[in-house]
């Protein structure tokens, strides 16, 4: 009943409801059919025939409501069976940036067109009309799904996860963890692309991601961060990702200090207080290994951070590591390591990453820190752990992909992506990156 009508006088049945009485006794009109029977489906009433259209008239094509899409204008796909992907798309814009050059005029009249090229006044497949521009299609389409592979060998493992991680030893924790993530936006004067990605091995083991990626704001200072759970430790997912919230929490209430400590370039002083950081959330993920009843070594990570002012008059970067992985600069093409602590930790001359295996909690004392300080127009910051740097260090082909793409333009988030997980022989573990693109001159 409805709550604003006044109850009926006692003694006296309440009206029915109009699913029991079509009719009220106050409606003004008669009503001579039941109320729903508007909603019994019926077949619709056949459509009149058309007019016969005039002698004269001229008749133009049938017009399919729709969109078609021929199968020739889809790339090739790769592979057999359910598993294959397609070629990327062609890409539609010059290797410097530019738009593609418009299609070559048509041959004069007599002579032959070149072997393989379109017939004369067509154009072709997925091209402008005669007459109009290149078309250029936005970055976003231009990769649609993974590449195969960079190397001579296909990767053993299949392409795209398969099983799905399942609950083990009561670890809620890692079905939880997606097996991709991915980030990114503007912040002052750089642009922001960040992605962690579950391993080949993993995926194929039904385990979950253990490496972890941050992209958090502090005010006027950007915090990014990457980590990767030790393989060898049964739980080392949860000390990735506490220690990436672990740093934030302590980076969030002293983001003021950092931003000045960077603006006057301030080297001994940045590296005392972001240790004391590092020391403070490896001490707290400690405690949580207690609390969940671990020893504080089965979280064991690595860790390494960036510190990026928004003011585009602060062109300082600071860095903070604890362990293995890259910290990478993309400039004119070339790559340069950033990481090189000088104590022989690194491989060799002119490697490009560092192969120590300090981990947090318990080495936070080994905290290593950098500025850097001679940030150009147009470079590009890279920090990933050691499931990129290492391919990017044995596979030329790997550093020539994705400095062909990464050294060119922004990519959108999802072909930042498709970009970051291109997959190598050999190479199964956790990848993740975090890029930083410097805005141009």
């Amino acid at each position: 009943m409805n709550p604003h009508e006044s109850p009926p006088p006692a003694g006296q049945v309440p009206e029915p409801g109009p699913e029991h009485a079509p009719t009220r006794k106050d409606d003004p009109y008669e009503v001579t059919a039941p109320v729903y029977e508007d909603w019994v489906l019926k077949p619709p009433d056949p459509a009149p025939a058309p007019a016969p259209a005039p002698a004269d008239a001229v008749v133009g094509p049938v017009v399919t409501p729709g969109r078609v899409t021929p199968e020739d204008f889809l790339p090739r796909p790769i592979g057999q069976g359910p598993a294959a992907v397609r070629e990327p798309w062609a890409d539609p814009v010059s290797p410097l940036g530019g738009p593609v050059e418009p299609a070559a005029a048509a041959p004069p009249a007599g002579t032959t067109a070149p072997t393989g090229s379109a017939p004369t006044g067509s154009a072709p497949t997925g091209s402008a009309p005669t007459g109009a521009g290149p078309v250029v299609r936005p970055p976003s389409f231009r990769t649609p799904g993974p590449l195969a592979h960079v190397g001579r060998k296909a990767p053993a493992y299949p392409a795209e996860p398969t099983d799905i991680p399942t609950v083990r030893g009561g670890d809620l924790h890692s079905v939880l963890l997606p097996d991709t993530v991915v980030d990114g936006g503007r912040f002052g004067p750089v642009t922001v692309r960040a992605a962690s990605v579950r391993g080949d091995a993993h995926r194929y083991a039904a385990e979950c991601r253990q490496d972890a990626a941050l992209v958090v704001r502090a005010g006027g200072l950007l915090l990014v961060a990457v980590a990767d759970g030790v393989g060898s430790q049964p739980h080392s997912h949860h000390g990735s990702n506490g220690i990436v919230r672990l740093l934030a929490k302590q980076v969030l209430p002293r983001a003021d200090t950092l931003l000045d400590l960077l603006r006057t370039g301030a080297a001994a002083d940045f590296a005392d207080l972001t240790g004391r950081l590092v020391a403070a959330a490896a001490a707290e993920l400690a405690q949580e290994a207690e609390r969940f009843g671990h020893p504080p070594k089965t979280w064991s990570t690595t860790l390494r951070a960036l510190l990026v002012p928004a003011d585009p008059e602060v062109p300082i970067r600071g860095f903070v590591a604890v362990g293995d992985g890259g910290l990478l600069r993309l400039r004119a093409g070339g790559w340069e390591n950033l990481d090189a602590d000088g104590d022989g930790g690194g491989d060799g001359p002119g490697t490009l990453i560092s192969t120590r295996t300090d981990c947090l909690p318990e080495a936070y004392e080994r905290a290593r820190t950098a500025l850097v300080t001679d940030t150009r127009p147009g470079d590009v910051l890279v920090l990933c752990t050691d499931g990129l740097a290492l391919p990017l260090v044995k596979e030329p082909e790997l550093r020539e992909f994705l400095g062909g793409r990464w050294g060119r333009e922004v990519p959108g988030l999802a072909e930042f992506l498709w970009q970051a997980q291109v997959r190598v022989r050999s190479y199964d573990d956790d990848r993740s990156v975090v890029c930083l693109w410097e805005a141009p001159a």
